[in-house]
């Protein structure tokens, strides 16, 4: 009998300390997400860190939802409807001079935000069919494609902040087969540089909601007469 109550105390402290880990964890996704979306770049960066954007064209990201982009992304990071609450935003931009659209997505949601930000894929449109270029951590928008080129594709500048780290303007550079994953790690943009290009993702994301990946059933109520 006293072998059981053990056994029943035993299983009953695990259970607590399971359950307060996982609430722990679920109060720090959601406050790194409010984090995120409280220290949001002003969508017209016109001059920062001495850095000159001045030149640079300010486009908001797509309001038209893609079930393909959707299974895409879902696929990556294993996400389904109904269970992750994601809403994700989108531009289609030619990158490689090919006269044919990329389309660069950020992930907003607790599965996939920090302290440092939010994910970020680039997917190559073939007829509908959506190719993974390259993945992105830590991203915040808006999402700055550069006039300069590397290997054939256009620079990516992205805003650094968050997470316990100086702020600075990252330059991502395409390898010859994607770009890099961290730009936190990537080389910063210099002082007195002067930019050049198109910001996409360009959206105040405190006041666009983005399109929210859901399920959209509609219900039909029938009538017996």
């Amino acid at each position: 009998m006293k072998k059981l109550k053990f056994i029943f105390l035993t299983i009953l402290i695990i259970s607590l300390i399971v359950y307060f880990n996982v609430n722990k964890i679920a109060k720090q996704n959601n406050d790194a997400l409010l984090s995120f979306e409280k220290s949001r770049f002003f969508s017209n960066f016109k001059k920062r860190d001495e850095i000159d954007f001045s030149d640079i064209n300010y486009l908001s990201a797509e309001t038209t939802k893609d079930e393909k982009l959707e299974e895409a992304f879902a696929k990556v990071y294993n996400l389904k409807k109904g269970r992750d609450e994601i809403r994700y935003y989108y531009n289609r931009i030619d990158l490689n001079g090919d006269d044919k659209q990329e389309v660069f997505v950020l992930l907003v949601g607790r599965m996939v935000c920090g302290s440092g930000g939010c994910s970020a894929l680039l997917f190559e449109d073939n007829n509908d069919e959506y190719n993974l270029i390259s993945r992105f951590s830590l991203v915040n928008n808006p999402i700055i494609i550069s006039k300069d080129k590397t290997n054939g594709w256009n620079d990516i500048i992205i805003p650094v902040a968050g997470g316990g780290i100086k702020s600075f303007f990252a330059q991502m550079k395409f390898n010859g087969k994607k770009y890099p994953l961290n730009p936190s790690i990537e080389p910063e943009i210099t002082v007195g540089a002067r930019i050049k290009g198109t910001a996409i993702v360009a959206d105040d994301l405190l006041k666009s909601k983005g399109i929210k990946f859901k399920n959209d059933y509609k219900k039909r109520i029938k009538y017996n007469q």
